[in-house]
């Protein structure tokens, strides 16, 4: 393989590392606010658990993501829980999203 050819090879692969890094943000928070919004939530705070993953730490596959959300409904009620986006396989690939409230 010539010098360009891997030349080109690295940086193929950076650039695809890169746009899948702000693909899966990008994506993630479409998930998040869809699913607000369909559920008449106001998110307050949210946080994307890589290792803390509350009730979904022993089902939960690496191509998901968690949130620990604050949100407040359509009565002005907060509430604090986990959201899961994405499905096993998939990943958010999937429009699948779970939650579980405290």
């Amino acid at each position: 393989m010539s010098d360009l050819a891997l030349l080109l090879l690295v940086l193929a692969a950076i650039s695809f590392a890169i746009w899948s890094i702000f693909w899966q943000q990008k994506r993630s928070q479409e998930l998040l606010q869809r699913w607000a919004a369909e559920h008449g939530y106001q998110i307050l705070s949210q946080e994307v658990r890589y290792w803390r993953r509350g009730p979904f730490f022993w089902t939960t596959s690496r191509y998901q993501w968690v949130f620990y959300v604050r949100v407040r409904d359509s009565w002005g009620r907060e509430r604090t829980g986990w959201v899961r986006l994405g499905d096993w396989w998939w990943g958010l690939w999937s429009d699948r999203v779970e939650d579980r409230w405290e």
